[in-house]
C-alpha cells in the first residue's frame, strides 16, 4: 500500500552563496531527530537541487542528550546540534533583530532579564510588537516562566490582542472547544459525528456563544443549531 509522507520544516533559508540553511526547534529529547533531519536534507535537496546545512536548535529544560547525527553505513546524516542555553541572551537582545528577543528568554541568563525582555517587546511598533509579545507567550513555558511572565505582562500594562494573532487565536480556539466538548458529553453522553464535525469548524466566537447556551440547553440542537 502507498504511503503519503508529509513533512514540515521549521524554517528554511536560501543563503548567498546558493545553498539552503535548515533549522530546526526542538523542544524535547527526540531519540529519532537525526532520521528526521535526514529525511529533510534529502527532500530540500530534491526539491532545490542545491547543498543543505542543517541546525538542530534545542530549547528544552531537560539537559540535551540528542545525538548530531548517525552513521547508517554509506550514508551518514550530520548537522550542528545547538543547545540555546549555550547562547548568551544578552547578545540576542542586543542583535537589534525582534525575534531575537524570544530567543534570548531561552538562552543563558534569559530568564534573569525577563523584565527587560518584556520591556523591550513592549516598545516595538504594531504587527511586530504583537508577533513578539506571543512569541514570548509560547515559549515562557519551556522555563517554566509562565506565571513571571504573566506578572511582568500586568505590571508594564502590555497586551496582546488575541483577535489579530493567529497562532494565539487558534490555540484559545482549540482550548475553549476542547471544554464546551467535555461539558457536551457531561450533560448529553457521546456526542453523535455531526457535533465533532460542527466543533471542529467552529469559530472562536461560536464557541463562546455555545458555552452560555449550554447553561439552559436541554437538547445538542439547543446549543449549536440544528444539524
Amino acid at each position: 500500500m502507498a504511503q503519503v509522507l508529509e513533512r514540515r520544516a521549521d524554517l528554511v533559508l536560501l543563503l548567498e552563496d546558493g545553498t539552503i540553511l535548515h533549522i530546526e526547534f526542538q523542544s524535547t529529547n527526540d531519540k529519532d531527530m537525526a532520521y528526521r533531519a535526514g529525511i529533510y536534507c534529502v527532500l530540500l535537496g530534491y526539491r532545490y537541487h542545491c547543498r543543505v546545512r542543517q541546525v538542530v536548535l534545542y530549547a528544552g529544560q531537560a539537559k540535551m542528550r540528542m545525538p548530531a547525527g548517525v552513521d547508517l553505513g554509506e550514508t551518514r546524516i550530520a548537522y550542528w546540534l545547538i543547545d540555546i542555553r549555550t547562547l548568551e541572551s544578552e547578545a540576542l537582545m542586543a542583535s537589534g533583530r525582534p525575534g531575537d528577543l524570544a530567543l534570548a528568554m531561552l538562552a543563558n541568563g534569559g530568564p534573569d532579564r525577563v523584565m527587560e525582555i518584556i520591556r523591550r517587546a513592549n516598545e516595538l511598533k504594531g504587527p511586530e510588537r504583537q508577533r513578539v509579545l506571543a512569541q514570548l507567550v509560547l515559549l515562557c513555558g519551556l522555563r517554566q516562566l509562565t506565571g513571571r511572565l504573566t506578572m511582568e505582562l500586568k505590571s508594564m500594562g502590555a497586551t496582546i490582542d488575541i483577535a489579530k494573532n493567529e497562532i494565539l487565536r487558534d490555540l484559545v480556539r482549540d482550548g475553549q472547544v476542547s471544554i464546551v466538548r467535555g461539558q457536551l458529553e457531561t450533560k448529553f453522553g457521546k456526542l453523535p459525528k455531526w457535533v465533532d464535525e460542527r466543533l471542529g469548524h467552529a469559530k472562536l466566537s461560536d464557541v463562546e456563544r455555545w458555552s452560555k447556551k449550554l447553561l439552559t440547553a436541554e437538547t445538542l440542537d439547543d446549543v449549536l443549531g440544528k444539524k
